[in-house]
């Protein structure tokens, strides 16, 4: 429980400053970037990181029109999952109970509204059912006990962006001393080799793991993956962080957040203006991207895959 406690007295210390005017905000209403002026810090979420180096624009509309970003299905199915498995590595929910769990968790989202994507709707409940059975089955073996669930950090770097002191912020899935966990759902497998070279979150967290005390500066970050099919198995995909990935994710942080201050009003807050927008990704898509209709969508009507080939 070290790591849990240490966390959280720093987020403590932190609660009843008054914060800054930025405020990058995700559908879950965490904040994915914000500055506090009383200290002179910068805030930076793993999430916010990566919507901004794959496009500013998204990051910036995040903040000027949340009202367009809904909980999609894939999302949904996800979060459902991780209270199921939640429940049971803190003890309060038996194997035989986490599917059960998950499902009403579902169900209190679809409640809300769940934007439907690329699931298919019959196949919701089901899915959630198999997902964590197969966490259950294939991946828990393997996860070491005596860690700490939900595990929230805010860690310094030490390095300074436009004269504000760069922090990491995010929350660990389940932090042990052998390694970090995060859970994840996806309708494939993933590509270990691509997780090792290039995945921003492992070397955030496995950062601000070592910066806690609780791991050490080389560490292994696993992935927890439930493949979404008809039946559902899980994998692991473990990833090796160094001194080398914190140094050079740190580096990416202070080149994204040197940008948004640019793209600001007086660093407060974004700009009615535009900022650079990227369409050479799959995500820009109407599917994929909430603010499709007020960017790319505003000009170019007719179905992103409308395609021949001879």
């Amino acid at each position: 429980m070290i790591g849990k406690l240490q966390a959280e007295t720093i987020n403590k210390n932190h609660a009843n400053r008054r914060v800054g005017v930025v405020r990058f905000r995700d559908k879950q209403r965490k904040v994915l970037m914000r500055i506090d002026k009383e200290t002179n810090r910068v805030f930076v979420r793993q999430s916010w990181l990566k919507d901004m180096l794959l496009c500013p624009e998204r990051a910036r509309l995040a903040v000027v029109q949340p009202e367009f970003k809904t909980q999609n299905d894939s999302a949904a199915i996800g979060t459902a999952v991780h209270a199921g498995i939640e429940a049971v590595l803190a003890g309060n929910a038996s194997l035989a109970d986490a599917p059960e769990i998950s499902l009403i968790k579902f169900k209190e989202l679809e409640s809300a509204g769940i934007n439907h994507t690329n699931v298919n709707p019959d196949s919701w409940h089901s899915h959630v059912l198999g997902l964590t059975e197969a966490w259950v089955k294939d991946i828990l073996p393997k996860v070491p006990m005596g860690g700490s669930c939900e595990v929230p950090f805010l860690v310094p770097t030490g390095t300074f962006v436009n004269g504000m002191e760069l922090w990491f912020e995010g929350t660990m899935d389940y932090l042990h001393e052998d390694g970090i966990w995060d859970w994840k759902t996806a309708a494939r497998k993933y590509s270990a080799l691509e997780k090792q070279s290039q995945d921003i979150q492992s070397s955030i967290y496995s950062y601000a793991g070592h910066k806690l005390g609780v791991t050490q500066e080389k560490s292994i970050f696993n992935f927890g993956v439930m493949i979404r099919v008809n039946n559902a198995y899980g994998q692991i995909v473990s990833v090796h962080r160094s001194k080398a990935h914190g140094d050079f994710v740190v580096k990416q942080a202070m080149s994204a957040v040197a940008t948004a201050c640019a793209m600001m009003k007086d660093n407060d807050s974004p700009t009615d203006e535009r900022w650079l927008i990227n369409d050479q990704h799959y995500l820009c898509s109407q599917r994929w991207c909430p603010w499709w209709s007020v960017c790319k969508g505003a000009h170019i009507s007719e179905p992103d895959n409308n395609a021949e080939e001879a």
